[in-house]
């Protein structure tokens, strides 16, 4: 595997059916992405599976076109019949039909540009899309494609041998960890958990503490209700503002979520005070650490519940969507909430559970490599007159909080973000590695984060006010570290600052 190298737009990273990132290789190709240029988006052959549609479910759908004589409409491919029905009832004054074939479910609607718009961004937030590899055997089983892509399996019980591997990693034992289809409907079944509890207990916002990934700020911002008043604290180290906002509203404040460290700035909070502040407003914790990945922290001492992206680190091939919740011994109500979140999620396909369990072997070795990769990737940069600043787990500021939780001296994680001290764009062009969305793959990931994740926030005057309130630029640059030779890793970094 080789870190120096220019992958063409569009091509899957890696080379795979179900691969989970995509060649965007330039800042033109970026922005083409983000404004849907006909052009770009033609070059797509892949695309993570939440925002850019699988190409099996885009075969299903003309083939549906097909079968059901569906003409002005659209079909949206959903993981489940109940998701259909979720979706269903979200776009409730919208006329829609349930669909059900060969286990796969979907819904009907009229051809609408803002209501495809609105059902993309439901499955979007909540990881409800069919999985690629239950639409792949669905287009075998129709007799529309001759067999799956051939890909290994683990031969033995595949949830076994993930809980088996999670269960020291999350803190819990196994019957408390449910695995999801993805890392986004593992947090959103755990938000929807909470709410079962609080809820009634007029307790109905929520505290959202950092700068959170994309899909859960949208989850707590479109979906918490009518009735909620949420609280954004930014600064994650000015924990007097979070006790000043549970003082204020604490009997109203359903739970805290927040990231440990958090994406993009890689800045880890003090657990230990928010979990008393939480214990003492009677307010849920859940935390994230899929940033660093449990392999490297515990935040088990500190969560009521703790939601994971298996995608990253754990499925290290980078061709599998999955997450986990995890609800602690300490999690006030344990049971309810366990049982809620057991009926609530969406569950893995079996294929999926397979293929994750085969790359399990390699997660531990993957974390190791880019724990030593990260470090002397961090000395380089740092060292660099063309770099501005980095952003990792040991910086100064968080240091100590995160050394609180590192599992060993050497735990840092494979995520780090930087700003050049030159053409922005220029330097993203001409950098010769992998570049596309995801992280905790064997493959090193550079991307213009800030432009994939936000890229409403980069081009409008209140949302560079919004980046600037948290400390964000949009020039950052984030970079994921793999498996390849980090002299690699770095030779192509020293190109880019030195083009």
């Amino acid at each position: 595997m080789s870190a120096g190298q220019h992958i063409p737009l569009g091509k899957a990273i890696p080379d795979s059916l179900h691969a989970v990132s995509v060649s965007i290789p330039t800042m033109a190709d970026v922005i083409g992405y983000e404004e849907k240029h006909p052009a770009t988006i033609a070059k797509l052959t892949s695309g993570y599976p939440r925002f850019v549609l699988h190409s099996c479910l885009r075969e299903i759908e003309a083939h549906w076109q097909r079968l059901f004589d569906t003409p002005n409409h659209s079909l949206w491919l959903t993981s489940s019949e109940s998701m259909a029905k979720r979706l269903q009832a979200h776009l409730s004054l919208t006329p829609s039909k349930l669909i059900k074939h060969r286990g796969v479910s979907g819904l009907r609607i009229p051809t609408n540009p803002e209501l495809n718009a609105a059902a993309k961004s439901f499955l979007q937030h909540i990881g409800g899309f069919l999985s690629g590899r239950q639409a792949e055997d669905y287009l075998v089983a129709e007799g529309l494609r001759e067999a799956p892509q051939p890909e290994t399996l683990y031969p033995g019980d595949a949830t076994a041998k993930i809980l088996e591997t999670l269960s020291p990693l999350l803190g819990t034992d196994r019957d408390a960890i449910v695995l999801s289809n993805t890392g986004m409907n593992a947090f959103f079944a755990a938000f929807e958990a909470v709410r079962s509890v609080q809820y009634p207990k007029g307790r109905t916002s929520w505290i959202k503490l950092g700068w959170l990934y994309t899909d859960t700020m949208h989850i707590l911002d479109k979906l918490s209700g009518e009735h909620a008043a949420n609280v954004e604290l930014l600064d994650i180290f000015d924990l007097d503002q979070l006790e000043r906002a549970l003082a204020d509203h604490g009997d109203t404040i359903a739970g805290i979520v927040t990231e440990a460290p958090t994406n993009p700035l890689i800045q880890t909070m003090d657990l230990e005070r928010i979990r008393e502040l939480a214990t003492k407003h009677g307010t849920y914790l859940i935390v994230d650490p899929t940033v660093a990945s449990p392999a490297n922290i515990d935040v088990s001492p500190y969560s009521d519940i703790i939601v994971n992206s298996l995608t990253k680190y754990a499925a290290n091939e980078g061709d599998v969507m999955l997450g986990a919740i995890a609800v602690t011994e300490r999690c006030p109500e344990r049971q309810a909430i366990l049982d809620f979140i057991k009926s609530d999620v969406e569950p893995p396909y079996a294929r999926d559970l397979s293929r994750l369990a085969y790359q399990l072997p390699g997660y531990s070795p993957l974390v190791e490599t880019v724990n030593q990769s990260t470090a002397q990737v961090v000395a380089f940069l740092e060292s660099h007159p063309k770099v501005k600043a980095v952003h990792w787990a040991k910086e100064e500021r968080s240091r100590a909080n995160f050394e609180k939780i590192a599992r060993h001296p050497d735990a840092i994680g494979g995520l780090i973000s930087f700003e050049v001290a030159t053409d922005f764009g220029a330097f993203y062009d001409a950098t010769p590695l992998p570049k596309g969305p995801s992280f905790g793959m064997k493959s090193t990931l550079l991307s213009p984060y800030i432009f994939l994740a936000h890229y409403s926030l980069v081009t409008t005057p209140d949302g560079q006010r919004a980046l600037a309130k948290a400390g964000i630029t949009p020039e950052l640059m984030r970079l994921a570290i793999g498996a390849e030779p980090v002299e690699e890793i770095i030779d192509a970094l020293k190109q880019g600052l030195e083009s």
